[in-house]
């Protein structure tokens, strides 16, 4: 027994150093460009847009309704039939009422003629001729009245009729034959409904949208809604409305928004459940990484010892990005920390390298965009002159670019090209000068009206310069231009760490990001298209799935093992 010891714990050293040796494979992806397509997505059921409810003016027993729940009527046609005898009746009372005045008109108007010949002939006396004339005018009054009551009584009959006034299907039935009902118009309670209409060829979905996702969505934007009676079929619609008022569900604030849809296939019908896809934001064949490679610079050395890299070796390399600009080291302190510490670098450039040819990840992002702000990085270290610029210096800008789209284009091409990591931002700048010259636009005053437009919420105020900025397919919202519709949601950049893969190692690089949806993240700089990227949260998947397995084959073959911890001993 004091033998087979020493053994056994070879064998468990020699498993566990197996295990330690083996790495997960790598899988990598090509980073390409893509469309990417952000939505906020709600719950939400079919209704018509108008309901018409439908009531008789007259009172009395319905003896006729041909029409039932899912019927197609058009204007005119019959919808109820109410009882007739009694306002029949007064209709022929009032019909005979106005032939009796109608006669004692007549029968007046001859002794006013006799009267006022008469008169004439001195035969009565004018106080007698205005008696005859008072009996004239009495009876043209009688009859006026007798005609009224006639209307009235033609009026009654014929609203004991109901019928359609516009076309649409009949959606609830609420009475039937047999039935008394009040009048609409006589009744305190507004008389007794019998039925409903609604023109179904267009519809809406009501959906209730987290209070999270309502200001990216605008009315006016396209939507597509999935019901869950027609699963693999997609309708397309349009926002109508946002409802200003929220709804709390289960201590959740929603907000109901409308979206209209043409039905005139009748596929879609009031009380469907289904979901609604509003479309946010949009970019057009920019380059995109997968969500997998993407990991935050804090989480660098954890990755590193996956990829069996030195974490010391990453973690200097992404503080020499950070603090240093892409790809670039060096600068007065090359790799060294700054004053602020392990982070390196920090917001006065203090860190790793303060050369106008690396400029801090910060600053990038502005300069990326920013001709003026480049050129005078390389002159100081902290900032840049702030150009004032009213609307009438951006509207003026515009109309330059307008004039000369040629040197627009070019312009717009160059700026690109500032994106990249690799590029030389100097002499681009210098290619741009005389771009602006040709144009007559002062360079300072461009990047103000590009600076005020990143600033303002929502493009406000930002002025028609604006679209300067937006490079070849780009637009301008919130604090960042980015590619996309000028209907987009304000889009921030931020910073990322991906491992881009060579003929030999894996290399850290920190990118900056722009839009994303649940699958792509869009890059705005730091990566080419082309280049192999890590899928790391594959990677650490597999990690753990060989960790798992080895230790389950070391479990195995350890005699001390067996079937369970500590059995066989």
């Amino acid at each position: 027994m004091t033998k087979i010891l020493p053994l056994i714990a070879l064998t468990v050293l020699a498993g566990c150093s197996t295990g330690r040796n083996k790495r997960a494979p790598v899988q990598t992806q090509a980073v390409q460009r893509r469309d990417i397509v952000v939505t906020a997505e709600a719950n939400g059921a079919i209704e018509p847009i108008v309901v018409v409810d439908v009531r008789s003016k007259a009172s009395g027993m319905i003896t006729a309704m041909p029409v039932e729940t899912g019927t197609y009527v058009k204007p005119g046609d019959l919808l109820a039939q109410i009882d007739t005898q009694t306002v029949q009746k007064q209709f022929r009372q009032a019909a005979a009422d106005l032939n009796s005045a109608q006669a004692q008109l007549d029968v007046a108007a001859a002794q006013k003629q006799r009267s006022d010949e008469m008169l004439a002939a001195k035969v009565i006396t004018p106080q007698e001729n205005e008696q005859a004339r008072l009996a004239y005018e009495s009876a043209q009054a009688t009859v006026v009245r007798q005609q009224a009551n006639l209307d009235i009584a033609k009026q009654a009959l014929e609203d004991a009729t109901v019928q359609a006034v516009t076309a649409g299907t009949i959606i609830e039935k609420d009475v039937s034959v047999g039935q008394i009902i009040q009048s609409g118009t006589n009744s305190v309670s507004g008389g007794t409904t019998l039925l409903k209409m609604a023109d179904l060829t267009h519809v809406r979905m009501r959906a209730y949208f987290n209070e999270t996702d309502i200001g990216n969505i605008r009315a006016g934007e396209p939507a597509t809604v999935s019901v869950d009676a027609f699963p693999d079929r997609r309708f397309e619609g349009k926002v109508e409305k946002i409802e200003p008022q929220a709804v709390v569900q289960q201590g959740v604030t929603m907000f109901p928004v409308l979206v209209n849809l043409e039905n005139f296939d009748g596929a879609l019908r009031p009380g469907m459940n289904g979901e609604v896809s509003a479309l946010v934001d949009q970019r057009v064949g920019v380059i995109a990484v997968p969500n997998d490679a993407l990991k935050t610079t804090r989480e660098g050395i954890t990755v590193a010892s996956l990829l069996g890299l030195d974490p010391d070796s990453v973690q200097a390399q992404i503080r020499a990005q950070m603090s240093g600009g892409f790809g670039g080291g060096g600068g007065r302190r090359g790799g060294r920390r700054g004053r602020n510490g392990a982070n390196g670098g920090g917001a006065g450039a203090r860190g790793a390298s303060a050369t106008p040819d690396a400029p801090s990840i910060a600053t990038f992002m502005l300069a990326s965009f920013d001709p003026q702000l480049q050129d005078r990085q390389g002159g100081r270290r902290g900032g840049f002159q702030q150009v004032e610029v009213t609307d009438r210096d951006c509207a003026a800008i515009d109309a330059a670019y307008k004039k000369f789209p040629k040197q627009k284009a070019r312009l717009d091409s160059l700026m690109v090209k500032m994106r990249n990591p690799d590029a030389d931002r100097r002499a681009l700048m210098q290619e741009a000068q005389p771009l602006y010259e040709a144009m007559g636009v002062d360079r300072a005053k461009a990047g103000a009206c590009r600076r005020r437009a990143m600033t303002a919420p929502d493009g406000a105020n930002a002025g028609p310069a604006a679209s300067a900025s937006s490079g070849a397919r780009g637009s301008t919202r919130g604090g960042m231009t980015v590619g996309g519709s000028e209907q987009g949601m304000t889009v921030r950049p931020r910073t990322g760490l991906v491992f881009v893969a060579d003929s030999t190692t894996y290399r850290p690089r920190v990118v900056i990001l722009g839009q994303s949806n649940f699958d792509y993240t869009e890059v705005l700089s730091g990566l080419q298209e082309g280049e192999q990227v890590v899928m790391l949260n594959v990677l650490a998947i597999q990690a753990q799935r060989q960790q798992q397995q080895d230790r389950f084959r070391q479990n195995q073959a350890s005699p001390l093992g067996g079937g369970g911890r500590g059995r066989g001993f």
